[in-house]
Parts: C-alpha cells; sequence; structure tokens
C-alpha cells in the first residue's frame, strides 16, 4: 500500500550538512499501528513529512498504492495530503479563530465536501472522540486531551487510508495519554497509523510494529513487509479547493479576534473615501443645482443657429507653439490679438436647412415651440434727429448694420448670444408669456404707410443702459431717473441702405416711434432683451418685402422650447440633419442655456478633479497600510499556513484565506467611510444653507456610494496581493514549526 523505497534528505544550512533520512528502504500495510522509535534527530519527524507529503525526499520515491510520486505536481501533493492522509500533531495545531466544529470542517470542506454534509460528518467524527459537547468552543477553552481529540477528529474527517502521528502525547499527561493512545489504536484496526514517538514503552504496549531509526537509517523492524509490489499502478486522487465561503469564514473568525486593530485599519483606510466622497457629494448637489437652474431658470433660452461656430480643437490648439520662451532675440514676432476670429468656421446655413428647420416648426414644434425667428443680414441704419452744437441740426445715425460676407460674426453671435441695441422679437406665444407690458400701449403697425411702433424694454429694476438713454436723447450727466411719460413717443427712422448724412433721401425711411415699456414677467426663464428696443415680425417682413437689395441671407435662426423637456426633442430632431454629413456640411446650434451651465459646470469639474486628486492620495497611503497590516497577519497565521498545507490546502487556497480577509477590511474601510461621509454632509449642508442660502447642496448619489466601496475593495484586494503570495509560498514544514 505505501512504501519508501531508497528514500534520501539532506538539509543544507551554509556549509553544515545533516543526514536526516540516508537511504530507507520500508513498506507499509494496508492497517497496523506502526511506531517509529528512536533519539532526537535521527530522522522521525522528517520520515513523517515525507510519508505526508508535507516535505519531498532528495533521493528515493515514495510508492502510493503501487503508484510512484516522483513526477507528482503540486495540485496532486495537495490532494494526496487531503484524501490520503490525516495528520495529528504533538502541539495540535488547531487554529485558534475558529471553534471545534470549524476546526474538523475544513479538512472536508477542502475535499469538496458540501456545507450540510461536511457539518454532519464533523459532528459525528467528534462524537466518535468524545467532543459532542464542546462543539463550538474554540480551542482556547478546551483541556490539552480535549485538543489532541479534536486533532484526532480532524485527522479522521476525510476517512484517510493513513493516520501520521508526530509525538501525539507529548505534550500530555499521563492519564491523558493513555486515553489519546487508547483512541488511536482503536483507529488502527482499520487504518494504517505511523507515530513517531520517544517513549519506547508506550511503544511497546500499544504498537503492532516497531521501526528504530538512527542517523537517518532504520536499524530494526519488529515486522518488516515481504512482498513485492507493483509499480506504475495509478492512484485515484479526488481534487481540492477551499471554497470561498470557507475563506470568508476564516477571515471573519479572525478578524474577530482582531477586532479593534480591524476596526482601526478599516476607519484609516476610509479617511480617502470619506475625503472623495464629500468632494463627490458637492460636486454632485452643485451640478443638481445648475441643472435645476437650467430647468427652472434657462430652459427656455433658446437654441440659436448662426452662420458661424466655434471650432473648438482649433481653439485647444491654439496654445500650443514651439517659440522659445523669454528669447534673446532681437526682434519681435507678430502676433494676432483678433485671433478668435481664426476660430470659427462657416455653419452652413443653406436653403436645404431652412426648409428642414420650417418643417419642424410648422408640424412637430406646434408642440414643443413657443416662438421662433429667423434674422437675416440687412444693410440698415436707425436715424435719430439731433442737435449738433456748432454744425446744426439733422439725422444722424445712432445704430447700424451691414451685409458683408467677407467679415466673420461677432464672436458672442457665434456662442448663440446676440446683444443688439435693435432687436427682432420672436413670432409665438414666447413674447407674450414671459413680457409684460408695464407703461404705454401696445405697439401698432401700419404697412401701409410705412409707420411701424417698437417697444423699449427696461430690467426687472427698471434700469436702462446709460448708452442706451444717450441714444435716446436724454442728458445723462445731470439727471439719474427718467420719466415714462418723456421715453414714450420718441421717434426715430430707419434708413435702409448704406446711410449718407450729406446725400441720402431721409424721406424714403421708415419711421418708427416708442409706443410701450416693456419688462420681463416675475419668474420668466427667457431673456429676449439685454437692454434697447424690439421689433416686430410685421416690421422685418415689410423690410424684406420693400427692400430686397438691403437684405441679405439668414444669418441667425432661434428657436425657443416650450420646456427642459421639450428642447431635448428640438435638440433631437436638429442631430437627425446632420448624420451621414460631412463636417463641411453640417450644421451646429448653440444650446444658450447649456452654454452657460456648461461654463461653470466646467469650473466645478476642474476644481473637483484637482480635489479627488489629493484625497486619493490618502487611499494610496491606505492601501500601503493595509498591505503592512496583511503582513502582519500572514506572519501572525504562520503556524495556520502550515496546517491548512497539511490538510490538502492549495497554493491558490492560502492566498484566497488572506485576500478574503482584505477584501472584509475594505468592505468595512467603504462602509465606514460611506457612514462618516452621510454624517457630515448634515452640518456641511446647514453651513452652505447659512451662508449661501442653497439648502441641501450636498448630495451624495447611490452611484456614487456603491463606487467608492467597490474602489475600497479592490484597492485593499490589490494591496494584499503581494503579502497573500509570500504567505501561500511558505513551507509547510517550517510553517507547522512557527511559534
Amino acid at each position: 500500500m505505501l512504501k519508501l523505497k531508497n528514500i534520501s534528505k539532506t538539509y543544507i544550512i551554509g556549509d553544515f550538512r545533516q543526514n536526516a533520512l540516508d537511504d530507507i528502504s520500508v513498506e507499509f500495510r494496508k492497517a497496523e499501528f506502526v511506531t517509529v522509535l528512536g533519539p532526537s534527530g535521527c530522522g522521525k519527524t522528517t520520515m513523517l513529512n515525507v510519508i505526508g507529503g508535507l516535505d519531498h525526499a532528495d533521493k528515493g520515491d515514495l510508492i502510493i498504492n503501487d503508484s510512484s510520486t516522483k513526477n507528482f505536481t503540486d495540485q496532486e501533493w495537495d490532494m494526496y495530503r487531503n484524501n490520503s492522509i490525516g495528520f495529528i500533531f504533538q502541539s495540535h495545531n488547531l487554529i485558534s479563530h475558529l471553534s471545534v466544529l470549524q476546526n474538523v470542517e475544513i479538512g472536508l470542506s477542502l475535499s469538496g465536501v458540501s456545507q450540510s454534509e461536511a457539518k454532519k460528518r464533523a459532528i459525528e467524527v467528534l462524537d466518535r472522540v468524545g467532543l459532542i459537547d464542546h462543539l463550538h468552543k474554540k480551542p482556547n477553552q478546551l483541556s490539552g486531551g480535549q485538543s489532541q481529540r479534536v486533532a484526532i477528529a480532524r485527522a479522521l474527517a476525510n476517512n484517510p487510508d493513513v493516520i501520521l502521528a508526530d509525538e501525539p502525547t507529548g505534550s500530555l499527561d499521563s492519564e491523558t495519554s493513555i486515553q489519546i493512545l487508547d483512541l488511536i489504536k482503536e483507529i488502527a484496526k482499520d487504518k494504517l497509523v505511523i507515530m513517531v514517538t520517544h517513549d519506547s514503552e508506550m511503544a511497546y504496549r500499544y504498537a503492532s510494529r516497531i521501526i528504530k531509526l538512527k542517523d537517518g537509517k532504520i536499524i530494526d523492524d519488529s515486522d518488516p513487509v515481504n512482498q513485492t509490489i507493483k509499480d506504475n499502478a495509478k492512484l485515484d486522487l479526488k481534487k481540492t479547493a477551499m471554497s470561498f465561503k470557507m475563506a470568508l469564514i476564516s477571515s471573519l473568525n479572525n478578524i474577530r479576534t482582531k477586532l479593534g486593530r480591524t476596526l482601526l485599519t478599516a476607519f484609516a483606510g476610509s479617511i480617502g473615501i470619506i475625503g472623495i466622497a464629500l468632494i463627490l457629494s458637492l460636486s454632485n448637489g452643485l451640478e443638481q443645482e445648475i441643472d435645476k437652474f437650467e430647468r427652472d431658470t434657462l430652459s427656455g433660452y433658446p437654441i440659436t443657429v448662426t452662420e458661424s461656430r466655434v471650432d473648438f480643437e482649433k481653439m485647444r490648439r491654439a496654445g500650443e507653439t514651439d517659440l522659445e520662451m523669454y528669447p534673446s532675440q532681437d526682434f519681435a514676432t507678430m502676433y494676432d490679438e483678433n485671433r478668435f476670429q481664426s476660430f470659427l468656421t462657416p455653419n452652413n446655413i443653406t436653403d436645404d436647412y431652412i426648409q428642414f428647420i420650417r418643417d419642424y416648426v410648422e408640424s412637430d414644434g406646434q408642440k414643443t415651440l413657443s416662438g421662433v425667428k429667423y434674422e437675416r443680414k440687412t444693410n440698415m441704419s436707425l436715424l435719430k434727429y439731433l442737435s449738433i452744437p456748432g454744425v446744426g441740426s439733422g439725422y444722424v445715425p445712432i445704430y447700424s448694420e451691414t451685409i458683408d460676407n467677407n467679415e466673420p460674426s461677432n464672436p458672442a453671435e457665434a456662442f448663440g448670444f446676440s446683444f443688439s441695441f435693435f432687436t427682432l422679437l420672436p413670432d409665438g406665444d414666447v413674447y407674450n408669456n414671459n413680457y409684460e407690458l408695464i407703461y404705454g400701449e401696445i405697439p401698432v403697425q401700419n404697412t401701409e404707410e410705412g409707420l411701424f411702433e417698437v417697444v423699449l424694454v427696461v430690467d426687472e429694476y427698471n434700469r436702462i443702459y446709460k448708452t442706451t438713454l444717450q441714444i435716446l436723447g436724454f442728458d445723462t450727466e445731470n439727471d439719474a431717473t427718467f420719466s415714462f411719460d418723456d421715453i414714450i413717443g420718441t421717434e426715430f427712422k430707419l434708413f435702409m441702405g448704406e446711410y449718407n448724412i450729406l446725400g441720402s433721401d431721409v424721406s424714403q425711411a421708415i419711421d418708427l416711434k416708442i409706443s410701450g415699456i416693456i419688462r420681463a414677467k416675475e419668474g420668466s426663464n427667457v431673456s429676449l432683451l439685454f437692454n434697447g428696443l424690439g421689433y416686430s415680425s410685421e416690421l422685418a417682413d415689410y423690410i424684406y418685402t420693400n427692400f430686397p437689395d438691403d437684405v441679405g441671407g439668414i444669418k441667425t435662426i432661434s428657436l425657443y422650447p416650450n420646456n427642459f423637456e421639450d428642447k431635448e426633442l428640438v435638440k433631437t430632431y436638429l442631430d437627425g440633419y446632420n448624420v451621414g454629413k460631412s463636417n463641411e456640411d453640417k450644421v451646429e446650434y448653440v444650446d444658450q442655456a447649456a452654454a452657460i451651465t456648461s461654463m461653470i459646470g466646467g469650473v466645478i469639474d476642474t476644481i473637483s478633479i484637482v480635489l479627488i486628486a489629493f484625497a486619493a492620495i490618502s487611499l494610496v497611503v491606505s492601501s500601503i497600510m493595509i498591505a503592512i497590516i496583511t503582513y502582519i497577519s500572514v506572519i501572525e497565521r504562520t503556524k495556520e499556513i502550515g496546517v491548512l498545507r497539511a490538510l490538502g490546502a492549495r497554493k491558490k487556497d492560502i492566498s484566497r484565506v488572506f485576500n478574503s480577509e482584505n477584501l472584509l477590511i475594505g468592505l468595512a474601510a467603504g462602509l465606514v467611510g460611506i457612514t462618516v461621509s452621510l454624517l457630515l454632509i448634515i452640518p456641511i449642508n446647514l453651513i452652505i444653507e447659512n451662508l449661501a442660502d442653497i439648502p441641501n447642496v450636498a448630495k451624495l448619489s447611490a452611484y456614487h456610494m456603491i463606487s467608492l466601496v467597490l474602489i475600497s475593495v479592490f484597492l485593499a484586494y490589490i494591496a494584499g496581493l503581494i503579502p497573500s503570495r509570500m504567505a501561500a509560498k511558505k513551507d509547510p514544514v517550517i510553517a507547522l514549526r512557527t511559534e
């Protein structure tokens, strides 16, 4: 069944050589009680370790069930120890943080036995050794004899073929020793039991066969086997593997024994999580406030298509230069201060695109849009009759527009913003819904006589720009308030074409008059005018019809959605136009509300990223600390590593034990970090509300909470990889000797 064939084992430490086993050969029967006797250092334990697969011979072969083990892999040795060998150690080698039942179950779990079956079999074997009343005690709650009985139960649990007992009574009193040897003798009735001892009296009393060793050689065998074994037979071994659940149970129990240290480690590891969580909560809350501001305050701002668009890629590269900084050269290099114009590229507003817009306005736009306007390029001048001291009286241009395709658009217009003094009002309900007449009368348009009325806008404080008042002819040097009565009725002339003060015929101009003062309604979320005059589409149509030579193509299209949701529908429709088109043929729009909020959001995001980067440093520090704690745990649990390897645990199982502990520490750190962050958010919100009058600005989303916990778990796992691999590589024989 089991045979040692010409086994030699030498230990080399520096220049010192110790021949632990010197060319020994011996064979064992399937069921017998063999005692190996000999003085200390004669090779007894080494022989036991070679038989148990914990140590490997330098020469010779271990024959198991007629199969050679010369070419065994590490995995096959693990399976052999788990399936065929049961170890009973002098110092019992129970895992201190596991209960009696769990100490016995662990070997069964490595065999792949289900949890319920493992528990059942463990209870049966513990009952057999008389410990049925001590299942849930920890090893430190047992007597020496009881601990050794647990070790015997653990050795028997997997029903191995061979029981190896290394000085099983060495740490027990004589009475307890007799009880243990009686139990081992009972076991030897149907199993091979090989016991190492230095007590010859006990050996002769209990063993059925005695082998004596001296200086690594067998000097006597009381009952040798006299038969020839068959070589090269197959050995059937079952694969071993520790379940993740068992690894977690082991880790949890170990953590409980060092709960204080674990909590401190988790709290230290949570500091980085707390920092990042607070930053994310503020960033998330501010972004939500910006979104709310966009929905509630800016949702009615138009989606604008202008004749030029900004080339952001070109703008990004604008700062790239190969010029030398602070050169010692004696010449200057030209630099265009108006270089922003070069970032503008044409937005190809074709007749096809205009029809694309009109089709939407006349169909789905009836539900989603509250207003629309098409602004064309024009040659026109707004004239005011003024008296100029020393010159005389006459019509002077106070505002002008020209058609000039060679000049790029106003840069602000490329972003969808217009600050024109003389502004076309959109068609639709957007005007009446958001502005109210506070003085004067609603404008009346008389296209037959060429007489049109316009409105003047004031802000929510009834303020008017100083330049606007000067254009209207008011003395802004001596007066601070201006009567609406004095403003109403102010007359202008709109001259179409290029105006020449000496040669142009003013009688051909269109008469304009201010008929009313308007102001945005309280709670309005649309800004049609900044400050100046607003004219209706009737006047625009009159100009386009009667002065075609002074009218160019459309330069701006503005679409006013009803609300935030409708705006998204409009943008989806506009995006559809660009599908499949080249970059030159695409038409890009500007969402004014998004343009405003994206700038604010961009600043917040940049600040958040910088702060998160600083907070992440503490995550790195905590990861290093977890790695150190794991390394300390490896040192503390070295004997446990040896025990697990003796039970058949693979190297990866040892790694799994420590990795699972790191995962638990990482999970604890993440949960502690999130909990502390949620508690800190309460006073932070109170402070911000007191200072900025913004309630509940700091909000930590569920997504961020889950992500941060996962990051904490991942970092803890990574931090423990090296120490856990160090644990897996430990020599089981050396590990078992560790005190």
